[in-house]
């Protein structure tokens, strides 16, 4: 802030006037202006106010004995309060008048010096720092002197305190600043700049889905954007989702990694922190122009260490919860789908059974083809009512694990002839073949059903991917284990599934099964001390499987 004025301001409270008449007058003449300087301060009885800029610290005024007058009023237990601008050249005086008057503060930007009381004032005004003060005006008018008052006051509460100064020009700190900004324009400029300085992190809260066009339209993304290519740099953008910015979203997800975007639930806030050392603020309207600038309301700028952190904790809490809530989303659309997906899987068996059942019924000879039938059916439910079962242990921790000793590679073997048996059953030329070649025995301390669940969980869906070709089992040892992997030449892993492939309900369609079997796999896996992963093949035709287990020793 900048005075035009330049003016001594001395605050006098309860002083003693030569005359009761209220009286303004034009001073001329160095004399002439101390001597009514000195005139209201030794008048003073309670306060004493003082408004001086660096190069009027009543050294430029010769005062020689102006110390001596701070310490008079001081003994006599008058308040005096100082406002300045502190800076490199005035350090050493500023420290010396500070040792005598404790309300002392500093403000950027003044312009000359004025003094007020509560009966008298006196404004000195010189065109050149260095050149003796010669013109004054002087005035005991009540409502001049109460004008001069509250300017003063005005100007003390937008000061701050002089050892924040100090310790800023001692420590080379950047001095902190609050600025409010109530131009639309100068708001985006702000926006701008700070978006293309980012060095670490950004975080961006926008209240309307409009609003990230907008920034996109303005190169305030792309700048974010670039950041994050050239700077390594992290974003975080909260904002409401919706068909008028998803497919900007969908860009900046698959252009962008390091720009995290959640589905906000709007407002009308807006913010931007940058690097956590600036913050812009703003109120921010709906209204339908293109020009962002005319949506923005009264703005804050801030370096402000504890404002910021305020605003970022703010910032955070309002991330973790959206994380949440989409998390909690994403959850019920996968519980309704498993939901949809059982209903059908229960559904198609039971439905075959009473119609078998019925066959049987009214057939007098009996049917093979329908004894089998009923079979494979009640098969099918039993295997998706231990699943859900063993969902239900896991989701509870009372998954039991009853290990014994037993020879893996004999287990797979007889796995593997089920499987043949069942193909052949069907196919007389069976499309698939199912390989494993008989090796060493290998001994592991496990649960022996519980592995038997594991390998024929995933043979099983190495079989509904693989129309024809081959899946391979095979076992490598090593230092204190064994890897089991279960190769097959189907379709491969769906990308999108990739990186939710042992997560509960994750599930193609209703074809490919209700979406649990992986999940419990990878916990039975987990609660033997072993790991199990999946990937697409190098080659681009189908996928391996593998699982580890703990070798008895």
């Amino acid at each position: 802030m900048a005075l035009k004025l330049e003016t001594l301001f001395l605050n006098v409270t309860s002083a003693t006037n030569t005359s009761s008449a209220e009286k303004t007058e034009i001073l001329f003449g160095q004399h002439d202006v101390l001597e009514k300087w000195k005139q209201c301060a030794y008048n003073t009885k309670r306060e004493i106010n003082i408004y001086a800029d660096s190069g009027n610290s009543l050294e430029t005024l010769g005062f020689k004995n102006y110390l001596e007058i701070l310490n008079y009023l001081k003994q006599k237990g008058v308040r005096i309060r100082y406002i300045t601008e502190i800076s490199k050249a005035n350090l050493q005086f500023c420290k010396l008048l500070m040792g005598i008057i404790p309300e002392f503060r500093h403000l950027d930007g003044i312009k000359g010096a004025f003094g007020v009381t509560d009966e008298e004032f006196l404004a000195t005004a010189t065109l050149q720092e260095v050149k003796p003060v010669s013109h004054a005006i002087y005035s005991s008018a009540r409502q001049l002197v109460e004008v001069e008052r509250h300017i003063f006051e005005t100007l003390w509460n937008r000061s701050i305190i002089a050892e924040r100064k100090l310790t800023e020009i001692e420590q080379g700190i950047e001095p902190e600043f609050l600025e409010v900004i109530n131009d639309p324009q100068r708001s985006v400029e702000i926006i701008t700049s700070l978006a293309g300085s980012v060095n670490e992190e950004a975080l961006l809260l926008l209240p309307k889905s409009r609003s990230m066009v907008r920034l996109y339209q303005l190169g305030i993304l792309d700048l974010l954007m670039e950041a994050s290519k050239k700077r390594k740099t992290k974003t975080k953008i909260i904002c409401p989702i919706n068909d008028e910015n998803n497919e900007l979203v969908q860009f900046l997800h698959s252009n962008s990694p390091n720009i995290s975007i959640l589905n906000g639930t709007g407002g009308s806030i807006g913010l931007l922190i940058v690097d956590n050392s600036k913050l812009f603020i703003s109120e921010v309207r709906e209204e339908m122009v293109k020009e962002f600038s005319k949506t923005l309301g009264f703005g804050l700028f801030s370096n402000s260490v504890s404002v910021i952190q305020s605003i970022r904790l703010f910032f955070e809490l309002l991330w973790t919860s959206d994380e949440l809530n989409e998390k909690l989303e994403a959850h019920k659309k996968l519980q309704a789908q498993f939901i949809n997906i059982a209903s059908h899987e229960f559904k198609t068996p039971i439905q075959s059974l009473l119609t078998y059942s019925e066959l049987l019924q009214s057939g007098p000879e009996k049917n093979q083809a329908h004894v089998d039938a009923i079979q494979r059916n009640a098969t099918r439910l039993k295997l998706l009512s231990n699943n859900l079962l063993d969902l239900t242990r896991i989701e509870s921790n009372t998954l039991a694990i009853t290990k014994e000793s037993f020879d893996l590679c004999l287990l797979i073997s007889s796995v593997m002839e089920d499987f043949r048996n069942q193909i052949k059953s069907v196919y007389p030329d069976p499309p698939v073949q199912v390989l494993f070649s008989n090796q060493d025995s290998v001994f592991v301390e496990a649960d022996k059903e519980r592995v038997t669940q594991v390998t024929t969980n995933i043979i099983r869906n190495a079989l509904k991917f693989t129309e024809s070709g081959i899946i391979s089992v095979s076992l490598r040892k090593g230092q204190g284990e064994v890897t089991i992997s279960i190769k097959d030449s189907g379709q491969g892993i769906d990308p999108d599934i990739m990186p939710h492939l042992f997560s509960k309900f994750m599930t193609r369609n209703h074809n490919s099964g209700t979406g649990i079997g992986l999940y419990i796999s990878k916990n039975i896996i987990e609660a033997h001390g072993g790991r199990i992963w999946g990937g697409n093949n190098s080659n681009g035709k189908g996928s391996t499987f593998s699982f580890t287990l703990p070798i008895k020793q």
